[in-house]
């Protein structure tokens, strides 16, 4: 059934004046009543919203379809549920599978009338829960006053990021490649700390049972003082025993999280090989935009913002006289900073911009300071508000440690070993803290709906103040380092040698063989091929973007996505039709470091790969290419008239890889 709603799917988006109805429809059948659990209605929304992007359809038509079927298709739940209330759970697939009914019954108990609300974004029982609606008896106008809300909160979480990604691949050339991969971390960002804080809420009552389950039969087995700590925790009357629990995992998890990264860093291997290419990666991206863009997010790390966060916090639990809170807190935060402090100059490891002399970032004390400040604010704020409030204050305080993260990572401020090992070791102090203020005050603290405002403001005002004082400015970038010159005779002799013979993905790993090597310039190296017939890429579009699911294109007609060699995306992509529609050969080259003397200038030299790549058919409605493993890269032999304009100066062998060195003529 999935299949085939797929199937017409991507037909109807085909035609950008009939996707309205499929959003329409897509959003209405996704919330029926086991209808909903085999209808993937978040495929069309992204599609739907990245048609909106690229200027094909209305934001507005879009967001109206989508809100429009989602209440309709709650609406219909209700009413089923409410109409045959008896019958219900006699007809498949409940009768089989009656642990669906009871799932949706337990929710909808613990949360009442904002389970319908919170159901929208959990797939298992978002058809389930408007049923168990209609069933309990829930007041229809209550009823339709929280599936309003939801539908209304869940059409832009979804159709948003498309409109996002569709708006940015309009854009062509090198800066398109940036754009996109900006955009992507930025809307990465957020879906990531959202489904990160959904994921630890849905899974907070499983986990703390099981590590209650263990915890128990540890405690009747030994009596001691650890034994009636443990005993208390798990008493049923005491208030916040399940985040007491939560927190222990937390500071057990952190706590190996961080010894893992840092024998990754002292051993070198394999963590640090992530490092230099994500760090190759994130400068090979920059743009001035994209330095401001970052650099302004970067202030809600600074200084002057977890400063007054700090003050606020401190003059709130003043204010509400919890003294030992805030000691705690601040003791913390000074004695993190103090060992982070001497672990920095034990490992003595350097930031990756060379410009950064004066600093040792293992492990980050930049991102270990946001994550007590954000972290241990979270975490006062969600004892005090309702759970969708908490849901939201949670995932942005992991929305903010994320973006402070990358805008360091990004200006080389430290690799990324070093911002998971700070945020590690901090979440294991903003645990451990949590765990002494819920210990020391077990009974929950006055309800404060309108703390996060506050601190909002707060938020906003530092930042503001900050931008009022000079727009924040981005760290200056490491200066590239000049290519290496060399004459011919030393390139063909010695040279080729010291180019790597694979290509090595993001974690070192070797990839596709590295069989050319190539002396010309970009404008010489494109005349050439596209007077032997190579494409350039494909320019993506909107048509490029329908193309991907669509269920009879020609390979040629896909896009051809740069891939990455240690971190560095590949310069030049070349296309050219293979034998067949499902065929074709792609070309891609990377710098390599070095500049060829020809008596007159240095001419950049390149090396490439080649791979003969065909459409798999099976993957569809999502159409995939993959280098065809029967046209080994090894038998492509480059010689003069074969399709690439260029002299062939030697053919070597690189460890077992046939390796063509050729110049251009004009070379």
């Amino acid at each position: 059934m999935e299949q085939a709603y797929l199937h017409l799917l991507h037909l109807l988006a085909g035609h950008p004046e009939w996707t309205l109805t499929v959003v329409f429809i897509a959003a209405f059948l996704e919330a029926v009543a086991v209808i909903g659990t085999f209808v993937p209605g978040s495929t069309a929304m992204f599609l739907a919203g990245a048609l909106t992007g690229t200027g094909s359809l209305s934001l507005g038509w879009v967001l109206a379809c989508a809100i429009a079927g989602a209440i309709a298709g709650d609406g219909l739940s209700f009413w089923l549920g409410s109409r045959y209330e008896s019958r219900i759970v006699q007809l498949w697939p409940f009768s089989r599978h009656p642990e669906v009914l009871e799932a949706g019954y337990r929710f909808f108990e613990k949360h009442g009338a904002k389970s319908v609300v919170l159901a929208r974004f959990v797939g298992p029982l978002r058809a389930i829960v408007p049923v168990v609606a209609g069933m309990m008896g829930m007041p229809p106008l209550r009823f339709y006053a929280m599936n309003l809300l939801s539908a209304l909160l869940w059409a832009p979480a979804h159709i948003l990021p498309g409109v996002v990604f569709g708006a940015s691949v309009l854009l062509a050339g090198a800066v398109s490649f940036r754009l996109v991969v900006i955009l992507a971390l930025l809307v990465g960002s957020v879906w990531l700390s959202y489904r990160a804080a959904a994921f630890l809420l849905s899974h907070a009552n499983a986990w703390s049972g099981a590590a209650g389950r263990h915890l128990g039969n540890w405690a009747c087995r030994h009596p001691g003082p650890l034994g009636r700590v443990a005993r208390k925790m798990l008493d049923p009357e005491a208030p916040d025993a399940t985040s007491i629990l939560v927190a222990s995992l937390i500071v057990l998890v952190c706590g190996a999280l961080f010894f893992g990264v840092l024998q990754d860093v002292i051993a070198g291997d394999p963590l640090t090989h992530v490092d230099q290419s994500v760090y190759r990666f994130m400068q090979s991206v920059r743009t001035p935009w994209g330095d401001a863009v970052l650099a302004g997010l970067a202030t809600l790390g600074s200084s002057a913002t977890l400063a007054a966060l700090i003050v606020t916090v401190a003059l709130w639990m003043l204010w509400e006289r919890r003294w030992r809170t805030v000691g705690y807190w601040l003791a913390a935060v000074v004695f993190s900073q103090m060992l982070i402090f001497a672990l920095q100059f034990a490992m003595h490891r350097a930031a990756p911009n060379e410009s950064m002399t004066d600093a040792y970032v293992f492990p980050s004390n930049h991102v270990a300071a946001t994550v007590i400040v954000y972290g241990f604010l979270a975490f006062l704020l969600a004892r005090r508000v309702g759970m969708l409030e908490g849901l939201a204050v949670v995932t942005a305080s992991m929305l903010m440690v994320i973006v402070v993260a990358l805008a360091g990572v990004y200006f080389g401020r430290y690799w990324v070993s070093d911002a998971i090992g700070g945020a590690a070791l901090a979440y294991v102090w903003v645990a451990i803290v949590a765990l002494t203020a819920m210990l020391r005050h077990p009974q929950p603290p006055p309800l404060r709906r309108w703390m996060p405002a506050i601190v909002l403001v707060v938020v906003l005002a530092s930042i503001g103040v900050q931008f009022g004082l000079g727009m924040p400015a981005a760290p200056q970038d490491a200066s590239p380092l000049p290519l290496a010159r060399v004459t011919r005779e030393q390139w063909t002799l010695t040279v080729w040698k010291r180019l790597p013979c694979y290509r090595s993905d993001m974690g070192g790993d070797r990839k596709e063989p590295l069989t050319l090597q190539w002396v010309s310039d970009r404008d010489s190296i494109r005349r050439q091929l596209r007077g032997e017939g190579w494409i350039e890429g494909t320019d993506l579009s909107a048509h490029s973007l329908l193309s991907l699911a669509s269920p009879d294109v020609a390979a040629a007609a896909l896009p051809v996505l740069p891939k990455l060699n240690n971190g560095v995306p590949s310069s030049l992509v070349f296309m050219r039709p293979g034998d067949t529609r499902d065929q074709r050969d792609v070309l891609r080259f990377w710098p390599s470091g070095y500049a060829v003397d020809n008596g007159t200038a240095a001419v950049p030299l390149w090396v490439g790969a080649i791979a003969h790549e065909r459409l798999s058919r099976s993957t569809w409605p999502l159409n995939i290419l993959r280098v065809d493993k029967r046209a080994s890269p090894f038998d492509v032999r480059v010689k003069p008239g074969d399709g690439l304009g260029a002299a062939v100066v030697a053919t070597v062998s690189c460890h077992g890889v046939p390796v063509s060195l050729l110049a251009s003529a004009s070379q």
